[in-house]
């Protein structure tokens, strides 16, 4: 698994992740997640586009990430995640919780 951050209009982040977050990769996916936030970046989108899988363990990084965003009076949104993805958080109920926005277009304007 690979990620980089960029940040846009209005400050908000997006983290753009690429591979499988299976296992120990879900660590530094949480706390790339968290990394935004403590450097004052309360608006994150992550971008799923190219992740084909996860696990439980990711859906826990996203879970913690998404708590300590609501936290601080921030937001985290989900963007296009592939199909596999969507149904774990489909079966999971974790759809039901977060955001999930198909562009990233409607994700920037989830923080408007």
């Amino acid at each position: 698994m690979n990620f980089e951050t960029t940040i846009g209009e209005e400050n908000i982040s997006i983290l753009h992740v690429v591979g499988k977050i299976l296992g120990n990769a879900s660590d530094a996916f949480r706390k790339a997640m968290e990394l935004q936030l403590q450097t004052g970046h309360d608006k994150l989108v992550v971008d799923l586009t190219e992740v084909p899988l996860i696990d439980s363990s990711a859906l826990g990084a996203i879970v913690t990430s998404l708590k300590g965003y609501q936290r601080s009076g921030g937001k985290l949104v989900l963007l296009k995640p592939q199909k596999a993805v969507q149904e774990v958080l489909e079966v999971t109920q974790l759809a039901t919780v977060i955001e999930i926005y198909d562009t990233e277009e409607a994700a920037r304007d989830a923080f408007m």
